[in-house]
């Protein structure tokens, strides 16, 4: 093979490596962690207005989709749907959403236990679950919430003490 066949060669291999690659980073089903974690939550719940029907599994960006709110990196940071009336359940999925800093999921109809996977949040600053038919106890793992300032959790169906590691939550404004 001759020098230019070798380049050519070369380059063919160059331009396959970096297609293959890049199909893997630029999927929404291999990558985009939110996206999955959106969609966990998506399917979790009941949804009788459509709120929540442009969220879409083969998009790679979640920050255009109704009821979520993301950062000037395109992070998603907020996750918003009060009063819309959606039932079902809160997924455990919401804790691959690492970045979020505020959840609003108040005065719905959202069912069963409060997911621990919340306590992994680590940005989280405003969290409110009021006025849904939450059941069980109040997870421990909520302690490890260190930026939470605002938490509100009543007229749930919550059973059981409130966990002492809620005690951790040192700049907890409103409760």
């Amino acid at each position: 093979m001759g020098m230019k066949g070798t380049e050519a060669a070369l380059y063919f291999l160059a331009f396959l490596w970096f297609s293959t690659s890049a199909n893997g980073i630029l999927s929404p089903k291999g990558v985009n962690f939110e996206v999955q974690a959106l969609m966990g939550i998506k399917y979790s719940l009941e949804d009788p207005h459509g709120v929540l029907e442009n969220w879409d599994s083969d998009s790679v960006d979640p920050c255009s989709w109704t009821m979520v709110t993301c950062s000037p990196e395109s992070l998603v940071i907020g996750l918003g749907t009060p009063s819309q009336n959606l039932s079902g359940t809160l997924s455990a999925s919401i804790g691959n959403l690492t970045n979020l800093q505020i959840v609003l999921l108040q005065n719905n109809n959202i069912k069963g236990p409060v997911p621990s996977e919340l306590g992994r949040l680590p940005n989280l600053h405003t969290l409110d679950l009021s006025n849904n038919m939450f059941t069980g106890e109040i997870p421990s793992s909520l302690g490890h919430l260190r930026h939470l300032q605002y938490l509100r959790l009543n007229n749930n169906s919550l059973s059981g003490p409130i966990p002492m590691s809620l005690a951790n939550m040192t700049q907890l404004a409103f409760l």
